[in-house]
């Protein structure tokens, strides 16, 4: 990698959540990898500072979920976008790389393209599942968009952006690279006894609103069946204290709280219980057949809904396009139907099988492997000489990985 004007290239990396961090932190060792003398700061969390990124502010609580979060947390987007524009003022990077925490980075990019700096939208603004009123405020700050999925990178490309569609990180990031029982073993947990797996979600308020549910819904599985266990991983140590007392109050027995270093405990989960999010594609690519649920605010639900352009929630149907995992929402979130419907999961074989036929698919609709190597070359291509710069091209499904 040549340096530009006789020092090392120096790229800022900025996400707002558990999720956006990890993403950058899998961006940031790819672009260590293939560019060793690169420099990288930024705003996140431990994932991006494990990985290279000398991570000046911690960003991982300003991401929101709808508009009365989005008010309540502002204080906190500000102080952060703030402190942004500092460090940006101060170490002038030759690219940013925005990623998700649409708020947030949508203040940064005005400010950085003002400022004449290369923006780089990686899990760009929200414009495939809803919200396409968002591309004339997006493609103008947008030097370059890299998105997971085709049809997003291909609704950006025909609005004008620099559009590349590098694949889905996880297609890289699922891995099995240990012993699974073992790892079952070394927690408490019984590789002899079926294990659901609990997933209220990553942030705070979906652990309001989704955990009494599902651990009254594990009381009536487990009263159904004494042998089951469950496993409860962790998005964020911060979770820790509320899902604990959650469960202490439940009542549930043959629980486990861990901290995830790996897929191997989630993939011995037999049936896992679910929020809607990423999270819904890890247990797809893992072929394991879920229960889906997403509650909010009644108003917020009802506005999403009529603004969304797909008829699922979770992720996984979505990029079928079939409601292979079954999904609940709002009142229906109760313990009964969760628990009635993955008490079918864990004994109608015939069920899991088709589920699992039909997730089979997953890894083609994501996109080849090598995810993380394709990002961060589309961003290191932008600081090239004019005359070698090209516009990376869209992937296709069949193309192998770079």
């Amino acid at each position: 990698m040549h340096d530009l004007n006789g020092k090392p290239p120096t790229i800022c990396l900025i996400s707002g959540d558990v999720s956006g961090d990890q993403n950058g932190g899998r961006l940031a060792r790819a672009l260590c990898d293939l560019y060793p003398g690169v420099r990288l700061v930024g705003a996140g969390g431990p994932a991006m500072e494990r990985n290279g990124v000398k991570v000046a502010i911690n960003s991982c609580g300003v991401s929101t979920i709808g508009p009365p979060d989005s008010v309540r947390a502002a204080r906190s987007v500000f102080r952060v976008w703030r402190r942004a524009r500092a460090m940006l003022n101060e170490v002038h990077p030759d690219a940013a790389v925005l990623i998700d925490a649409e708020t947030l980075n949508l203040m940064l990019a005005r400010w950085l393209r003002a400022h004449g700096i290369p923006v780089v939208f990686f899990f760009p603004p929200q414009v495939w599942l809803w919200g396409r009123w968002r591309l004339p405020m997006v493609v103008p700050l947008a030097t370059r968009v890299l998105s997971a999925f085709r049809e997003e990178a291909e609704i950006y490309r025909r609005a004008g952006a620099d559009s590349v569609w590098v694949g889905h990180p996880l297609r890289d990031a699922v891995r099995i690279a240990e012993d699974a029982a073992a790892a079952q073993y070394r927690l408490g947990l019984d590789p002899a006894r079926p294990m659901i797996a609990l997933m209220p979600g990553s942030r705070t308020q979906e652990i309001r609103d989704l955990s009494a549910a599902m651990l009254g819904a594990a009381r009536l599985l487990q009263e159904r069946n004494r042998e089951l266990q469950f496993a409860i991983p962790l998005a964020s140590e911060e979770l820790r204290p509320g899902l604990e007392n959650a469960v202490r109050r439940s009542g549930l027995r043959n629980t486990v709280i861990y901290n995830p270093d790996s897929y191997a405990v989630l993939s011995r989960a037999t049936v896992v219980l679910q929020c809607s999010g990423t999270a819904t594609v890890e247990v797809g690519l893992l072929g394991i057949p879920s229960v889906i649920a997403y509650r909010c605010r009644p108003l917020y639900y009802s506005v999403g809904r009529r603004l969304m352009c797909v008829k699922y929630i979770g992720m996984v149907n979505i990029l079928l396009d079939e409601a292979v995992q079954p999904e609940f929402f709002q009142k229906d979130v109760d313990p009964v139907h969760l628990a009635d419907e993955v008490w079918s999961l864990l004994t109608n074989e015939t069920r899991r099988r088709h589920i699992q036929t039909r997730l089979a698919r997953l890894p083609e609709v994501l996109g080849p492997t090598g995810v993380m190597r394709r990002a961060a070359r589309a961003v290191m291509e932008l600081l090239e000489p004019a005359d070698r710069h090209r516009s990376a091209p869209i992937l296709s499904a069949s193309s192998g990985a770079p």
